[in-house]
């Protein structure tokens, strides 16, 4: 019996135009009405997360940054997170920013961005959310330097043929991940969303095997991995679906809804 579902945010619980639909959000109330926890496990930050768990009204806890951290949307505290260990979180840092690719640098509990970055991503990642949280830095590293901040997780995006990924790869320290085709995330060693998952479970209780993840990216892997029921989504990569014991509609077509009533039949 599934007594706990893990849902992504970006492909999954989200749909295309990035919104939480109404049938999503009845497929919710309905496990959580039925004494299911339902909780977000996404690659967003805390803050990003809290307003989709209070649109939503999931449970309060809530894996971010793609398993990096747990936090509890009720009090806002971070309970628990993981930082890249030094030198090879400065050095990742060094390494990305010497490339032609867009940075969100999650520092800590900050999240850092250029300007040039945050002028595009006011106009093409409308989230209240972050764009309150950033801080706008042109010198990221020189900033992590002066307020004593450590890597927590780096997300960018552009062209794959930029993608430092064979420079990152030499450094131990590193976890190396993708949520979709043009982007990659650095994280540190054995952070996952699988190892958040297990302690979200255990925080409230509920064994992994009686818990369900829903994907759709490689990030979502170790989750599904973990939980005893794996659900992708339709519109998942063929690994994804293949780690999967039951495959949803797609995010356009409110699949995450189905999985979640899936797991109350």
């Amino acid at each position: 019996m599934i007594k706990l579902i893990s849902l992504d945010l970006d492909g999954t619980a989200l749909n295309p135009e990035g919104r939480l639909s109404s049938a999503v959000k009845a497929a919710i109330a309905k496990a959580r009405a039925a004494g299911v926890r339902v909780i977000f496990n996404t690659g967003r930050p805390a803050p990003e997360a809290f307003a989709f768990i209070r649109e939503a009204e999931t449970d309060t806890l809530v894996s971010t940054l793609g398993g990096a951290m747990v936090a509890d949307c009720a009090t806002g505290q971070t309970l628990r997170r993981w930082d890249v260990a030094e030198p090879w979180g400065r050095r990742a840092v060094e390494i990305c920013l010497g490339r032609d690719v867009k940075l969100m640098i999650f520092a800590g509990e900050e999240i850092l961005v250029k300007p040039d970055y945050k002028a595009l991503l006011e106009k093409v990642y409308p989230y209240p959310a972050f764009h309150q949280a950033a801080t706008v830095t042109e010198d990221p590293l020189a900033y992590m330097e002066e307020h004593g901040l450590p890597l927590t997780k780096i997300h960018a995006d552009g062209r794959p043929e930029d993608f430092p990924l064979a420079e990152l790869a030499a450094l131990d320290g590193l976890t190396l991940t993708s949520s979709n085709p043009h982007d990659f995330e650095v994280v540190g060693v054995g952070v996952d969303k699988g190892r958040s998952l297990a302690l979200v479970a255990a925080l409230y209780g509920v064994p992994l095997e009686q818990c369900a993840a829903v994907g759709d990216s490689d990030n979502d892997l170790a989750a599904l991995r973990a939980a005893g029921l794996a659900i992708a989504m339709g519109n998942a990569p063929k690994s994804v679906k293949d780690a999967a014991a039951r495959i949803a509609p797609s995010n356009a077509e409110d699949g995450a809804a189905w999985a979640v009533l899936s797991c109350l039949e």
